[in-house]
């Protein structure tokens, strides 16, 4: 992870927070101009000072530490951490591209079912675009 990826965790968050510039680097003792190279990756960001950001826009230290890809692969152990849908996607894997479209569209189809049987107002699939027996 280097000081640009962080600049740019820094700039979206302070954006997110509806802060300019200047408004977080008061809040966290700086110019507004080392605040700009923090966020251009410019200027090197001591732990404590990231600190002060961490709590100045109420962001886990994490979210600024994170890389994507860390992020994209925990999540992905997450929804694999269930027994089930991993035995789901294991088979899943071993189908045909076009059995794999089929098995998803039942899924959305079933998903639209169960959630029009308890009242949601998702749409419905209309008509039986799908077999899954092909």
């Amino acid at each position: 992870m280097g000081y640009s990826e962080i600049g740019r965790k820094i700039q979206q968050a302070r954006e997110e927070a509806g802060l300019s510039q200047g408004e977080l680097a008061v809040k966290i003792g700086c110019t507004q101009s080392a605040l700009s190279n923090y966020e251009l990756g410019k200027r090197r960001l001591q732990l404590a000072k990231l600190e002060e950001i961490v709590q100045a826009l109420r962001k886990p230290l994490n979210y600024f530490l994170e890389s994507s890809a860390d992020r994209y692969w925990r999540d992905q152990a997450f929804l694999l951490e269930d027994p089930r849908l991993r035995e789901i996607v294991m088979q899943a894997a071993e189908l045909p591209l076009e059995d794999k479209e089929r098995v998803l569209e039942y899924i959305k189809w079933r998903r639209s079912r169960i959630l029009s049987a308890l009242g949601d107002t998702m749409e419905v699939w209309e008509g039986s675009r799908f077999s899954l027996l092909g």
